[in-house]
């Protein structure tokens, strides 16, 4: 699963001369958090709901309503903006932009592709899909499974799951840390998973759920 398969592409993004108070109008009509911010055709920076707020002056200066419209015209996104944002490619796989997020704390990228902006993917996006990856809000039940290091043993749990024709829906594996097993979390096509999972135990492995 690549960036570019759940990105979104009709991207709202502002000129760097935009005004404060206008970004915040286009962020409002939209109902988004953060915007692009580009100089002609190319992505120079990017503001979100959050730097516009704290731009804003406080509620309690002492300036006018007139000089607090003032100030906020004057103001462009060029002045709040972070400049040259970390940008993704649309190639980029899901985990690692969810891993890129994470270590570096960002909530959102802009998605260049030979220096054009073609999309942009949040953190939402990123959780939303690796959920369809995974299968949580489907259908069936799931098993979870501590197994050792030792070759074969997921064509046993394959070879299980075809015994008893059950359909996998989804995989995912726990690296452990050191001294531990490793766990594989199995989600099937089934309304009862307890005949796979005991299926499972008699084969030598330890199941550690199913529900």
């Amino acid at each position: 699963m690549r960036v570019r398969d759940f990105m979104s592409t009709n991207v709202v993004a502002v000129d760097e001369k935009t005004s404060i108070h206008d970004a915040k109008k286009i962020m409002e009509a939209h109902n988004i958090r953060r915007l692009p911010v580009m100089r002609k055709d190319k992505l120079v920076g990017l503001v979100t709901e959050r730097m516009l707020l704290e731009a804003s002056p406080s509620p309690a200066t002492s300036l006018s309503i007139h000089e607090l419209h003032y100030l906020l015209a004057k103001m462009t996104v060029s002045e709040i903006m972070v400049k040259n944002p970390q940008t993704l490619s649309p190639d980029t796989p899901a985990e690692e932009a969810m891993e890129i997020g994470q270590e570096m704390g960002y909530g959102a990228f802009p998605i260049v592709e030979h220096g054009t902006l073609v999309g942009m993917v949040t953190e939402s996006d990123i959780v939303r899909i690796m959920t369809r990856v995974l299968g949580v809000r489907g259908k069936g039940k799931r098993i979870d499974i501590k197994v050792d290091t030792n070759f074969g043993n997921m064509k046993h749990i394959m070879d299980i799951l075809d015994s008893k024709k059950a359909v996998l829906l989804s995989l995912m594996t726990l690296q452990p840390e050191e001294g531990e097993d490793w766990m594989i979390f199995l989600r099937v096509d089934t309304d009862n998973a307890e005949p796979i999972a005991g299926e499972l135990k008699s084969a030598g492995f330890t199941v550690t759920y199913v529900g």
